[in-house]
């Protein structure tokens, strides 16, 4: 998962990273950047491209930054709502690099990555150098010294420490990119401006302090706070979805969520119910079914799961009972297919003969078509 740079920067800089002076700030009104300006006001949202999408704001009077916190605050931004914003110090006088490591699963390896061209244009500055290397500390670091080599003899040892700092960050805190853009390079050393950061949201399962650093942030990460606290998937894909899911199964799921988009429907999440932990307790579905209806766009509910060992008769039953306890009113589509897929389909058609029951995904993908249609 991609953290906010604010809590991206907190991580790099306990390992010795370097950031500007900031402070995080949810309200316009009464707040006053301290120290000399000029400031920079940067919106705080999980998703890259927020200066080409007007998230990042550059200050030279205090004046300038509450009108830039108006602006933002309260908005969206990529389809993300902007509930904070960091407002740190200008770095001035410095020259920009870039500076990334990424884990690379093909090659079971890392991935380190330096230039001079540091920046929002970094993707125009041509081929960024990199290096592949094994996933240990010394062999990070032996890669890095020849990617560094090319770099100015000026630059070299603020680059090294900045290198040593990241390649720390990245293996003791489990992260899948530590990326610094731009990396500010001037008299006192290296300083961050910039830090996109991607956690394992599985280690953050078993790591306090990760976990806590999710946690502390429900309106930046809703999804990682729901799969914490509740033990399955539940992603927002698309804000402005019109059909909500109910699906089982990593891998099937995200099939559904293909064929939806093939067929011009816009699926609103990605879900893997993990219907094997529900055993007689509809509460799971409840919660489900509870934020799919808070999303006023959303103009159908597909239910989809493939059993293997689940009972789809009580699965069924399940079904039934969350829909009696959430009055949902939304018209759903479901289709089961499996163990007792007879028995859950007499369920819906006893209980609540409104749902369609389906027996494929074409004839439900048409039934959804219709309805959102209607």
């Amino acid at each position: 998962m991609l953290l906010v740079e604010a809590d991206g920067k907190s991580l790099l800089a306990r390992h010795g990273i370097r950031v500007p002076a900031a402070a995080l700030v949810r309200q316009a009104e009464g707040f006053c950047p301290e120290g000399p300006g000029p400031w920079v006001v940067k919106a705080q949202v999980p998703v890259g491209g927020r200066g080409k999408a007007g998230g990042i704001a550059f200050c030279r009077d205090a004046e300038a930054v509450t009108e830039a916190l108006r602006r933002l605050l309260g908005g969206t931004l990529r389809g993300h709502p902007v509930t904070m914003c960091l407002v740190e110090q200008a770095v001035a006088g410095a020259e920009e690099h870039y500076l990334s490591l990424l884990v690379d699963p093909v090659s079971y390896g890392v991935r380190i990555a330096w230039t001079r061209a540091g920046g929002i244009e970094v993707e125009k500055a041509g081929e960024i150098a990199s290096r592949l290397a094994p996933p240990e500390e010394g062999a990070i670091l032996v890669a890095a010294e020849e990617l560094l080599a090319e770099a100015p003899p000026r630059d070299r040892v603020a680059l090294r420490e900045a290198t040593v700092s990241l390649v720390r960050a990245l293996l003791r805190d489990g992260l899948l990119l530590a990326e610094v853009n731009p990396l500010f390079l001037g008299p006192d050393g290296a300083v961050a401006g910039d830090a996109k950061v991607v956690l394992d949201l599985n280690l953050a399962e078993t790591r306090a302090d990760l976990r806590d650093l999710v946690l502390a942030r429900p309106d930046a990460y809703p999804d990682a706070v729901r799969k914490l606290e509740e033990g399955f998937d539940y992603v927002e894909i698309d804000p402005e979805g019109e059909v909500g899911l109910v699906t089982t199964g990593a891998g099937l799921s995200m099939v559904v969520v293909d064929e939806m988009q093939a067929a011009g429907l816009k699926p609103l999440n990605f879900c893997d119910l993990r219907t094997g932990q529900l055993r007689g307790d509809p509460a799971r579905l409840v919660r489900v079914l509870g934020w799919i209806a808070e999303r006023p766009q959303v103009r159908v509910v597909l239910v989809n799961i493939f059993a293997g060992i689940t009972d789809l008769g009580e699965f069924g039953r399940l079904l039934s009972d969350a829909l009696d306890r959430t009055g949902l009113r939304l018209p759903v589509v479901a289709r089961l297919v499996g163990n007792g897929a007879a028995a859950g389909r007499a369920e819906l058609e006893r209980r609540h003969p409104a749902v369609a029951v389906v027996d494929s995904l074409p004839e439900a993908l048409t039934r959804i078509a219709a309805l959102r249609a209607s």
